[in-house]
């Protein structure tokens, strides 16, 4: 259950940031530029530290327990 929230919360702030990424690109009638899909795919990589350092904690810490 617990990784499960953590995948839905990890994919709610990759999309959140995705989607004001895109808005932004929008209004200001850029063109996809470099630099444009490079700030796109960071959107949905940013999070991946930080999700495995909560993952890595907890499995840890359930390591503990078991042992």
């Amino acid at each position: 259950m617990f990784h499960t929230l953590m995948i839905v919360l990890y994919g709610a702030v990759a999309a959140i940031a995705l989607g004001i990424t895109l808005l932004e690109g929008w209004v200001n009638h850029d063109r996809w530029t470099v630099h444009r899909v490079g700030g796109l795919i960071a959107c949905i990589l940013w999070p991946l530290p930080l999700a495995f350092f909560i993952l890595h904690g907890s499995i840890s810490r359930l390591a503990t327990r078991l042992s």
